[in-house]
């Protein structure tokens, strides 16, 4: 098995918003934009196109944005040039920043059906997914099985479902769980793996099926 030198990206974008009530045409609207960005990594075998390994999305940074629907009107765009120099630090080709740019502007311009007094607060996720092109020699495949994800061991996974959550500390009450972004808060269900890192439960119960590793330590699981 040899890994093709040329390997591929793709990107996925998803938003979401909520607006609030409209000002005067005189006071300065509260147009936020929380820019998150993930990435993952496909196995592709070259001869079938077929998936043969696929790793979950894993946080690679956020940044909280002005994003002022009054601008977008009068070129240049102040908030294009930070989003862009924000998504091209993560070597995201300047084509597909512009893109990804142009989908978010769309959105928020339809969210607030183009009123620009209006107060709102959009989270936008970009998952960069890499594609890694497998070659596979035709005579070995009865002996060799596409890599296989190794999960946590079945030990570790029982442990983590039986064991009673030990509470937020003070330093994650404004955190969030790192496998779906979303915040830990107390009346969920939350779980605390041995190196320390507290997740929603039912996430990193899916994580470790797949991954025996933390997300954000890579500290593997004992059995």
């Amino acid at each position: 098995m040899s890994l093709s030198s040329h390997d591929y990206l793709s990107f996925q974008c998803s938003m979401r918003g909520t607006c609030n009530d409209s000002l005067g045409s005189d006071e300065q609207p509260m147009q936020l934009m929380e820019l998150r960005v993930g990435h993952s990594r496909n196995l592709i075998s070259r001869s079938s196109h077929q998936i043969l390994q696929r790793s979950p999305s894993t946080p690679m940074g956020d940044a909280l944005f002005s994003f002022i629907l009054r601008d977008q009107e009068q070129p240049p765009f102040l908030e294009n040039s930070s989003v862009l120099r924000f998504l091209s630090s993560f070597r995201i080709p300047i084509p597909a920043c512009n893109i990804i740019y142009d989908q978010i502007s769309s959105f928020a311009q339809h969210m607030t059906a183009d009123d620009v007094h209006l107060n709102f607060h959009m989270v936008v996720d970009v998952n960069v997914g890499e594609m890694i092109w497998v070659d596979l020699d035709p005579f070995l495949l009865e002996d060799h099985s596409p890599p296989a994800m190794n999960g946590a061991p079945a030990s570790a996974i029982e442990r983590l479902q039986r064991e009673k959550f030990d509470g937020l500390r003070e330093e994650e009450e404004e955190g969030d769980c790192s496998v779906c972004c979303e915040a830990l808060k107390g009346e969920e269900e939350v779980s605390r793996i041995p190196c320390g890192h507290a997740y929603h439960k039912c996430c990193i119960l899916k994580w470790l099926q797949i991954s025996n590793s933390c997300p954000l330590c890579r500290t593997q699981l004992q059995e």
